[in-house]
């Protein structure tokens, strides 16, 4: 059995209230920017472009409901500036207390922010990439093992004979975007459903050591690797 992680690292949501807000992914917005680093209300309504007031509304909630703490004040003429952290870089909320009455409405109601922004997003991005609409909708493949690629693509392939993998190839072009939405069933052993797990793990933390340069850009990624 695993060892329970450190209760230092983690604050547990028991009450109700506390656990809607994280819980939530409207509410959960606001809290993001205070974990682990010590911000000013103004900074963190200029970077998920929102009026100060709308910030400090839900500062006011955290604080109230134990997820937030003032970590310093900062005099000035007229009213001083205070810095807010969130209390733990990691809360946990219990299925119990997180209100909904099945793992499958969690998961809806805690990925449903995220879905919603990745869709978002690329709708924006393949439409900007779109040159002529009539040929701008899914484009679905199968052969003798099945369905084999079901992707969305502003353009027909530059290959009428291309196979499902080299649909988006010429997305890896110097001039096209960083961009990339692709779903595919892919028939693994265990063994190697287990190495094409790690490797996924293996290649975000690689990216995640290194530095951010200057200009660029959040990219919001999403994988799932799960029995079909």
């Amino acid at each position: 059995m695993r060892p329970f992680p450190s209760p230092s690292v983690w604050t547990r949501l028991d009450d109700p209230e506390a656990a809607r807000a994280l819980v939530d992914p409207e509410t959960r917005q606001y809290l993001a920017p205070f974990v682990w680093r010590e911000r000013r209300v103004s900074d963190v309504a200029a970077e998920l472009g929102v009026t100060t007031n709308a910030v400090l509304y839900r500062v006011r909630q955290f604080l109230r409901l134990g997820l937030l703490e003032v970590t310093r004040t900062v005099p000035r003429a007229g009213r001083a500036v205070r810095h807010y952290r969130a209390v733990t870089p990691g809360f946990f909320v219990p299925f119990a207390s997180s209100g909904t009455d099945s793992v499958e409405h969690l998961y809806e109601i805690a990925l449903g922010g995220t879905g919603a922004t990745l869709l978002a997003s690329l709708t924006r991005a393949w439409s900007s990439l779109a040159e002529d609409p009539r040929w701008f909708g899914l484009y679905t493949y199968g052969d003798e093992r099945g369905l084999m690629s079901n992707v969305v693509l502003p353009a027909p392939p530059d290959d009428p004979n291309a196979m499902p993998g080299d649909f988006l190839s010429w997305l890896l072009g110097s001039d096209a975007p960083a961009l990339w939405d692709n779903t595919f069933p892919l028939r693994l052993s265990r063994e190697d459903a287990k190495a094409f797990q790690r490797d996924l793990h293996d290649l975000k933390r690689r990216y995640d050591k290194r530095k951010l340069e200057e200009g660029g850009e959040v990219y919001l990624i999403r994988t799932t690797l799960t029995p079909l």
